[in-house]
C-alpha cells in the first residue's frame, strides 16, 4: 500500500471489519509489528461497535524471552481495555517440523477459545509479505493453480471438525510490512522485534531472506501477490463451475452416502468433474479438505467403471447405480480388521461422530456398525444401502438401548445432524459459499427420503 494512503488505512480496515458480520472476533496477536497494527485498529472498531474482541497470545516457549515477550503482549492489550489470554505450548517439542507443530497447536488453541468465547472469527495479521512468500514457496514446490491462489482474505479455520463454523480473516493481506511499521511509526507506536524471524533454520524465513534479495535486484515481490489474485479469481470461478456440476450429478442420501450421474460427471470437463467428485467424497468421509489425487483416482475408477477406494471414500456399485460411500476400512467395517478408534469430538451436548454426524444428545452411545448388524434393526431397511456401506453406518444406543442409524430411522434422526452440506461447501468454497449453492444444496438434502 502506497505511503500516501497510510492515513487511511484505519477507515480501510474499520470497513473490512465491518463486513464480516455480527459476533465476536479472537486476534492472533504477538507483539510484532504486524499484529500490533492489527490489534490498535481492531480494538478501535470494536469499541466502536461493540464487539467482543479477545487477544490470544501464544507462548511457544521456544525461547527463553518469551513468557516475558508474552506478558508485554498482553499489558499492551490491556492498556487498550482488551482482555487478553496467554496460551504457553508446554511439554516436549518435536525435533523436526517446529514451525508445521507449532502452527497446529496455535489452531487448536484458536478453536478452543473461540467456543469458549462463542466467537466465530479470528482475525490474523497476514499481510502482502507474508502472501508473496507463501506464494515463492508453493511455487518452488510446483504447487498447482489452487496452490498459487496463496491465503484468502477470509478463509475457514484449517481443522475439522473443531473448526466447523469458524472462520479466519485477514484483513492486512494487501498492506505491506514496511508499510504497517510506518504507520506505527508515525502513531508514536513500539512493536517486538522476534529473533526467531531472522533464523536459517526455517524454510519461510530462507524464502523471506531470498525475495528481500531479489528485490533489492529489481524484483517487484507485489507480482507474486498479483500472481496470486489471477489464480484466486480462476480458482473461484472453478468452484462455481464445479459446484453446478456437483448439483447435477450427485444426490445426496441421508445416511451418508451418495449416488453419482456417471455420464453428468464423464460429459464434463475432466478437471472440474475431479473437483464436483472431491467435494462428493467430502461428504462421505467426513474430511472436507482439497484431496485432489484421491479425487483422481476415484474418477478413474469411475471411468473404468471399477471399484476404487480414496481419500476416506469407496466407489462401488450397486442396483444398477455409482455409489460413493464410507470406506468401511477407515472406520473399522472390515470383519479382518483391527477397528480403529472412530473420532469422537465433544461440542457442550454435542458429539461431532467421524467428522460426519453431529449427535445431540450427550447420553448417547454411538458405534460402528461393522459386520454384525444390530438384531434391532430391519434387514429389510437395509436393503437400500450398498453392502460395502453397511459396515461404516453409525449405531445409536441410549442407555443401552437400541436407537437406529441416522437416516434410515426416524428415531435416530431426531438427535442427528448429518454434516455433508456443511462438507461440501467446504471444500468446494475456501471462502463463504454462494447464495444459489447454498440454496439449491438446502434443496437437495430436504428431499432425502427414507
Amino acid at each position: 500500500m502506497p505511503l500516501d494512503t497510510l492515513d487511511a488505512l484505519p477507515d480501510i480496515i474499520r470497513a473490512r471489519l465491518d463486513a464480516l458480520g455480527e459476533g465476536a472476533c479472537l486476534i492472533g496477536y504477538s507483539g510484532g509489528g504486524d499484529s500490533t497494527a492489527l490489534l490498535l485498529m481492531a480494538a478501535r472498531w470494536a469499541a466502536h461497535k461493540d464487539v467482543p474482541l479477545t487477544p490470544v497470545i501464544i507462548d511457544h516457549a521456544l525461547r527463553p524471552e518469551s513468557a516475558h515477550e508474552a506478558e508485554v503482549a498482553a499489558s499492551r492489550a490491556r492498556h487498550l481495555g482488551l482482555a487478553p489470554e496467554i496460551v504457553r505450548w508446554d511439554g516436549d517439542k518435536p525435533a523436526t517440523g517446529i514451525q508445521a507443530a507449532a502452527r497446529a497447536f496455535r489452531l487448536k488453541t484458536f478453536a478452543r477459545i473461540a467456543r469458549e468465547k462463542e466467537a466465530n472469527t479470528i482475525l490474523l495479521g497476514h499481510t502482502q509479505d507474508d502472501q508473496a512468500e507463501t506464494v515463492w514457496m508453493r511455487l518452488q514446490a510446483g504447487g498447482g493453480p489452487d496452490a498459487l491462489a496463496g491465503m484468502s482474505s477470509q478463509s475457514p479455520l484449517p481443522l475439522w471438525p473443531e473448526g466447523m463454523g469458524l472462520s479466519i480473516a485477514r484483513p492486512l493481506l494487501d498492506v505491506s510490512r514496511a508499510a504497517l511499521r510506518d504507520w506505527l511509526t508515525r502513531q508514536g507506536e513500539s512493536w517486538i522485534d522476534d529473533p526467531s524471524n531472522e533464523s536459517r533454520a526455517f524454510t519461510r524465513i530462507r524464502n523471506r531472506q531470498t525475495l528481500a534479495q531479489l528485490s533489492e535486484s529489481g524484483f517487484d515481490v507485489a507480482e507474486l501477490c498479483a500472481l496470486a489474485e489471477r489464480f484466486q479469481a480462476a480458482k473461484q470461478a472453478d468452484a462455481k463451475a464445479a459446484a453446478d456440476i456437483f448439483l447435477n450429478a450427485v444426490n445426496l442420501l441421508p445416511w451418508g452416502g451418495v449416488i453419482l450421474n456417471r455420464n453428468a460427471l464423464l460429459a464434463a470437463d475432466d478437471r472440474l468433474a475431479a473437483k464436483a467428485l472431491d467435494a462428493a467424497r467430502a461428504a462421505v468421509s467426513g474430511d472436507p479438505s482439497s484431496r485432489p489425487e484421491a479425487a483422481r483416482r476415484l474418477l478413474d475408477g469411475l471411468n473404468a467403471s471399477a471399484p476404487a477406494t480414496a481419500g476416506g471414500a469407496a466407489l462401488t456399485f450397486f442396483q444398477s447405480q455409482c455409489w460413493l460411500v464410507r470406506d468401511p476400512g477407515a472406520v473399522g467395517g472390515r470383519a479382518d480388521q483391527t477397528a480403529p478408534a472412530v473420532r469422537a469430538v465433544k461440542f457442550g451436548d454435542e458429539t461431532i461422530w467421524d467428522g460426519r454426524f453431529a449427535f445431540t444428545r450427550p447420553d448417547l452411545a454411538i458405534s460402528v456398525s461393522g459386520t454384525a448388524y444390530p438384531a434391532e434393526f430391519s434387514t429389510e431397511t437395509l436393503k437400500v444401502v450398498p453392502a460395502l456401506a453397511r459396515p461404516g453406518l453409525p449405531v445409536i444406543r441410549q442407555g443401552g438401548q437400541f436407537c437406529g442409524i441416522p437416516g434410515l430411522s426416524a428415531q435416530a434422526d431426531k438427535v442427528t445432524q448429518s454434516l455433508a452440506k456443511a462438507l461440501i461447501q467446504r471444500n468446494l468454497f475456501e471462502d463463504r459459499p454462494a447464495a444459489w449453492f447454498d440454496e439449491q444444496l438446502h434443496a437437495q438434502t430436504a428431499q432425502g427420503s427414507h
